[in-house]
C-alpha cells in the first residue's frame, strides 16, 4: 500500500478516501471514497507500480466511451507523484462471487455475458478494448444491471501489448466466452498466455488436449448452442466469433437478469421441458416462481376465434353446419309445426299421418327410405299455376319438410339457422314452389348436401328437377402491391443522390480542371488569323520535374512516446487539407509539460517527393508553447539538429537554418499552449511548406 494515499486523504481537494476495498490488480489498490463537491460515493484506484503513465492515458481514452453498462471514469490525476483514477461506485456482487455459490442458470449466463459483449462492442467502435477480462470485473447491481469495470486501464497497467485491431478484438471476444464458460460451470478456463490471478475466485477448469473440457461435461443441462460456442471458441483453432458484435448475435435473444436468482441458492440445471399446446395457458404462481425463464403463453387458434366471434358464426377454414335433421314424412303444416316445437314422437307421428291423409299421400313405414331415382332421370316442372308436390328426399336421408315449415340451409359464409323459427307466410295461390338449391358435399369441393347424380359433363339433376350447370366461383383478383415499385424508385433516387454528392465533393480535387488563365488562352489563340499562326512544332515529351521543387505534404502521422496509437490519429490529415475550419489537436493536459507523462508529442510529415524546404508556416488556434522542426522521420523523431523553433500563434513562420533537402520533417512539440476553456493543448489548423 502506498503511503501517499490512505484513510482520510483528500485527492485533488475533492475526493476523500474512506476505506480500502478488494482488488486483484497487481500494482494498484482500490478505495471507497466520497466526492465532497457532489456528495456522492465514488471508487478510487491508486496506481502504485507498473506502467502508470500508459494506464492513466488509457483511463482517459476509456472516459470517452459512454455506455450504461461500462463503469464511468470520472477523473484522472496524480497526487504526490502517485497516479489515481476516479470511477463511479460499483455495487453488487461480481461474477466470481456469484459462481462461488454454484453455476448460474443458462438464461442468466446468456444475459450477463450478452450485456457485457454489447458494452465492449460500443467501446470497440471507439477504438478502446479491455484485454483484461476476468470474473472480478463483471458485476451485477441489485436492480439487475450488468456493469463492466477496468476498460483499457487494467491491461495498460500490466503492460499488455495492444497489437493490431483484429488481434485485440479477437482477444476481447475470447475473454467474453471464458466468462460465459465460468458462468455455466463455475470454473475459470485460464489462458496460459495471460495468467491473471484469480485469488479467491473460481477454480481452474480441467483441460483435455490443451483445451478446456466442454461445459456440458461439467454441468449437465447446458444448452447445445452455448456448449458448442464455448468448445469451438476456446478450442485449438481460431474458430467462433471474432468480435463482441458477432458474439452478441450468437447469444441473442436473452431476457433480463433476475436479481432474486443471484441472491438465491445454487441453480440445479435440468433439460428444458416443453409445455403442451393448450387452449388456455396454465396458471403460474409468479410470487413463488418469479425466477423461472420467461415463456410465451400459447393459445390455440380455436380458442382465439371463440373469443373474437359470436356463438354460431362460421369459423375460417371450417365448413358451415349441416341443415337440421328432419324427422317427419311427407306432411303438411301440422307435422312440421309439431317437429319445430319439439313435440313428443307419438304426437309428431300422428300429426304427420293425418297430414299425409289430407294431402293424398301414403306415409312410408317406419325406418323405410326412399329409393334413389335413376341416374340422369329428370322430372318435368308442373304446369303453370299448379302447386308443385314436394320432391322425394335424397338417397338414405329423411324427406325434407314442406315449404314454410322450416328455414332452408344456410348458404356458405352465412350464419346457420339457430333452430326452427317462426313459420313464414304461405306462398300465393298458383305460385311455383322451387326447392332450395342443394350444395355439394366436402368430398367434391362444395358445402353440405350430397353429390350430384350423373357425370360432371351433363346437366345436374337434383331430386327430379333439371337445373343448369353450377358455375364455378370466379378466382379472386390479386391486388397490385406497390411496395416493391416504391422501394425500387427510392433506391434509384438514393443512388443518384450519392453519385451527385461524390462528384460535388471531389470536383475541387480534379487536377485536369483549367485555371482562369488557361481557359482564356485558347480563346485568344482561336481569334488570331489562320495565316499568321506559326507552323506547329513537333510534339515533344514534357521535361521531368526538377529535384527540389515545391514541397507538398503527402501523408502525416502523430507520435506519442507513451502510446503507439498517437494523439488523435483520426484527425491528422485536417492540418494540411486546405480548410482552416478543421484542425488536428492533442489531448488536453493540466500542465503545459504534458502533466509529466511524456517529454513531448510529434507530428511527422512525409513529402510527395524530396524537396528543398526553407520555411514551415503553422496556423494555430492557440498562442504560446514551443515547437521544434527537425529533418528526420517518425522512427527517430528527436534525432538530428533543430533547424527552427518557436511558439504557436495564428500564423507562425519558422525559417530553417540552413534550408534542407529532405522528404520528411518532424514537428516536435515540447511545450503546450494554454487552451481558452482551461488546460493546455495544441490545435493546428493548417501547415504549409515553401
Amino acid at each position: 500500500m502506498n503511503e501517499a494515499v490512505g484513510r482520510g486523504t483528500v485527492l485533488a481537494g475533492r475526493y476523500r478516501v474512506v476505506q480500502p476495498v478488494t482488488s486483484d490488480l497487481v500494482g494498484s489498490s482500490a478505495w471507497q471514497a466520497t466526492d465532497q463537491i457532489l456528495d456522492r460515493p465514488v471508487r478510487v484506484r491508486v496506481l502504485e507500480s507498473g506502467a502508470v503513465a500508459p494506464a492513466l492515458d488509457a483511463a482517459r481514452r476509456a472516459a470517452l466511451v459512454t455506455d450504461p453498462r461500462l463503469v464511468r471514469v470520472l477523473d484522472v490525476g496524480t497526487h504526490e507523484g502517485v497516479g489515481y483514477v476516479v470511477t463511479e461506485q460499483v455495487s453488487g456482487p461480481s461474477l466470481a462471487e456469484l459462481v462461488a455459490r454454484g453455476p448460474l442458470a443458462p438464461d442468466q449466463a446468456r444475459a450477463i455475458v450478452g450485456e457485457a459483449a454489447s458494452a465492449l462492442e460500443v467501446a470497440r467502435r471507439r477504438g478502446v478494448h479491455h484485454l483484461a477480462l476476468r470474473p472480478s470485473v463483471v458485476h451485477v447491481s441489485p436492480d439487475g444491471r450488468v456493469l463492466l469495470s477496468g476498460l483499457a486501464l487494467d491491461a495498460a497497467l500490466r503492460g499488455e501489448a495492444t497489437g493490431d485491431a483484429r488481434a485485440t478484438t479477437r482477444a476481447d471476444t475470447v475473454g467474453l466466452v471464458r466468462l460465459l464458460y465460468t458462468a455455466l460451470t463455475g470454473l475459470w478456463p485460464a489462458d496460459p498466455r495471460q495468467p491473471w490471478p484469480t485469488g479467491d475466485g473460481p477454480a481452474q477448469a480441467p483441460v483435455h488436449e490443451g483445451s478446456p473440457v466442454p461445459p456440458v461435461d461439467l454441468a449437465p443441462g447446458v444448452p447445445a448452442d452455448l456448449d458448442t460456442l464455448c468448445a469451438v471458441t476456446l478450442g485449438p483453432y481460431e474458430d467462433g466469433p471474432h468480435s463482441p458484435g458477432e458474439l452478441v448475435r450468437e447469444l441473442e435473444p436473452w431476457g433480463e437478469v433476475t436479481p432474486e436468482l443471484l441472491d438465491g441458492p445454487p441453480t440445479v440445471l435440468a433439460p428444458p421441458v416443453l409445455e403442451p399446446l393448450v387452449d388456455e395457458p396454465p396458471f403460474v404462481d409468479h410470487d413463488s416462481q418469479d425466477t423461472a425463464p420467461v415463456r410465451v403463453q400459447r393459445q390455440s387458434a380455436r380458442a382465439a376465434f371463440d373469443e373474437l366471434q359470436a356463438p354460431g358464426a362460421n369459423r375460417p377454414g371450417t365448413p358451415p353446419p349441416a341443415a337440421p335433421t328432419r324427422t317427419s314424412a311427407f306432411g303438411g303444416p301440422a307435422a312440421a309445426g309439431a317437429a319445430a316445437a319439439g313435440a313428443a314422437a307419438a304426437g309428431a307421428a300422428a300429426a304427420g299421418a293425418a297430414a299425409a291423409d289430407a294431402a293424398g299421400y301414403e306415409a312410408p313405414p317406419a325406418g323405410a327410405t326412399t329409393p334413389m331415382p335413376p341416374v340422369g332421370a329428370t322430372t318435368p316442372l308442373p304446369p303453370v299455376g299448379a302447386t308443385a308436390p314436394m320432391p322425394p328426399a335424397p338417397y338414405g336421408a329423411a324427406p325434407p319438410s314442406p315449404y314454410g315449415q322450416a328455414q332452408p340451409p344456410a348458404a356458405y359464409g352465412q350464419a346457420p339457422p339457430a333452430a326452427y323459427g317462426p313459420v313464414p307466410p304461405a306462398p300465393p295461390q298458383g305460385a311455383l314452389h322451387q326447392p332450395a338449391p342443394a350444395s355439394f358435399g366436402p368430398s367434391n369441393g362444395y358445402q353440405g348436401g350430397y353429390p350430384p347424380q350423373g357425370p360432371p359433363d351433363e346437366p345436374l339433376d337434383f331430386d327430379g328437377f333439371a337445373v343448369e350447370d353450377v358455375p364455378a366461383p370466379a378466382p379472386a383478383r390479386r391486388r397490385f402491391d406497390p411496395t416493391a415499385l416504391v422501394l425500387g424508385i427510392v433506391g434509384i433516387v438514393v443512388v443518384i443522390g450519392v453519385i451527385i454528392a461524390f462528384k460535388s465533393l471531389f470536383s475541387s480535387f480534379d487536377p485536369k480542371k483549367p485555371t482562369a488563365d488557361e481557359s482564356v488562352a485558347p480563346q485568344q489563340t482561336a481569334s488570331a488569323p489562320a495565316e499568321s499562326a506559326p507552323p506547329a512544332a513537333e510534339p515533344t515529351q514534357a521535361a521531368p520535374p526538377e529535384a527540389g521543387g515545391v514541397p507538398t505534404i503527402a501523408t502525416a502521422i502523430t507520435i506519442d512516446p507513451s502510446d503507439d496509437d498517437g494523439e488523435h490519429e483520426e484527425d491528422v490529415a485536417k492540418a494540411y487539407d486546405g480548410d482552416p475550419s478543421t484542425f488536428w489537436y492533442t489531448q488536453t493536459y493540466k500542465r503545459d509539460d504534458f502533466a509529466g507523462f511524456k517529454d513531448g508529442v510529434g507530428y511527422a510529415i512525409t513529402l510527395a517527393a524530396p524537396a528543398n524546404v526553407k520555411t514551415v508556416t503553422l496556423h494555430s488556434n492557440m498562442s504560446g508553447g514551443h515547437v521544434e522542426v527537425r529533418a528526420t522521420d517518425a522512427t527517430a523523431p528527436t534525432s538530428g539538429p533543430v533547424l527552427a523553433s518557436g511558439a504557436f500563434g495564428p500564423e507562425t513562420v519558422l525559417t530553417l537554418d540552413p534550408a534542407t533537402d529532405t522528404q520528411s520533417l518532424v514537428l516536435w512539440i515540447t511545450q503546450l499552449p494554454p487552451a481558452p476553456e482551461g488546460g493546455f493543448r495544441v490545435e493546428l489548423t493548417e501547415i504549409s511548406l515553401s
